[in-house]
């Protein structure tokens, strides 16, 4: 017979553990670890946003309130990635508008960002606090300042 902590009592140890690939494999320890980690991650990273869907990455984290997506690959700093290949962030917000209104962070990189899925940012996330974009494209200056004018 084994001794297990209340399941607390682990969430508040799992809070201090920040390497993605850490809680990764604390999840992987037994079936209660991964409810515990499941239901305490704030913060998720989505390396390429073709990877896994919107859907799937909120099943797995319903609670997530921060999120970092990478959309196309690095070399299409240099141009080397054709005009319409992809990386549209449009397809995660409007799935995470609906099941994760609570969001406050999102960190974008080389992701098309059209004007739409900021007014949808500034609408529908009430507790919203950061937005970074680093190398996107798609977005009017308008459309930030709705962001600055709808959220804290």
């Amino acid at each position: 017979m084994g001794f297990s902590f209340p399941d607390e009592v682990l969430e508040h140890v799992f809070s201090f553990i920040q390497s993605d690939k850490d809680r990764n494999y604390i999840s992987m320890v037994c079936k209660s670890w991964y409810e515990i980690e499941r239901w305490c991650r704030r913060k998720v990273f989505v390396g390429n946003c073709y990877s896994v869907s919107p859907r799937m990455v909120i099943k797995r984290f319903p609670e997530f309130r921060s999120i970092e997506l990478k959309g196309k690959p690095h070399f299409a700093d240099f141009n080397l990635v054709p005009d319409g290949w992809g990386g549209y962030v449009f397809p995660w917000i409007a799935e995470m508008a609906g099941a994760c209104p609570w969001l406050e962070e999102i960190k974008l990189k080389r992701m098309v960002v059209i004007d739409e899925s900021l007014e949808l940012i500034a609408k529908l996330f009430k507790n919203f606090k950061v937005l970074v974009l680093s190398s996107c494209e798609g977005f009017s200056t308008d459309r930030l300042v709705a962001i600055v004018a709808g959220c804290k």
